[in-house]
C-alpha cells in the first residue's frame, strides 16, 4: 500500500536509534490519509524499528518525517549530514589559525566570497 510513493521519497530517512539510513525496501506504509501517513521504519543495523508520521507535501517536494533529527532538511541531505564525520580537535585548530589572521566582518568571513585573504579590500 503506496500509492503516493511515499516509501521511494523517504529514501535515506535516519534510524532515530543509531542514526543509520533506513533503506527503502525496509519502510512500511502502515496507512495513508492523504494529508498524513504512519509508516514503520526499520533498521538493519541497530534492529530497532520506528513508527513515524509524514505529513503532506507537494508531490514535487519531499514529505517531512516526524522522526527526523532535523526536521528542515529532507531525507537525503539529512542522510548527508549525518555521514560526516562531527567536528574534531584538528578542524577546531584549523579555524583557531583562520580567525587569528582575519581581519574582515563576519558577513564576509560566512558569504558567498571566494576570497581568502583576510578579508582585505581589493
Amino acid at each position: 500500500m503506496d500509492p503516493r510513493g511515499l516509501r521511494a521519497r523517504l529514501t535515506g530517512a535516519g534510524c532515530t536509534s543509531c542514526g543509520a539510513a533506513i533503506p527503502v525496501e525496509r519502510i512500511v506504509v502502515l496507512a495513508d490519509r492523504g494529508d498524513f501517513a504512519f509508516v514503520e521504519l526499520d533498521c538493519q543495523r541497530c534492529g530497532s524499528r520506528t513508527m513515524g508520521l509524514v505529513l503532506a507535501a507537494p508531490a514535487d517536494a519531499c514529505p517531512v518525517l516526524d522522526t527526523a533529527g532535523h526536521p528542515e532538511l529532507d531525507p537525503q541531505t539529512a542522510a548527508r549530514v549525518a555521514s560526516r564525520p562531527p567536528v574534531g580537535e584538528d578542524d577546531l585548530f584549523a579555524m583557531h589559525r583562520l580567525l587569528e589572521g582575519w581581519t574582515g566582518d563576519l558577513r564576509t568571513l560566512l558569504g558567498d566570497d571566494s576570497r581568502h585573504d583576510g578579508g582585505a579590500a581589493r
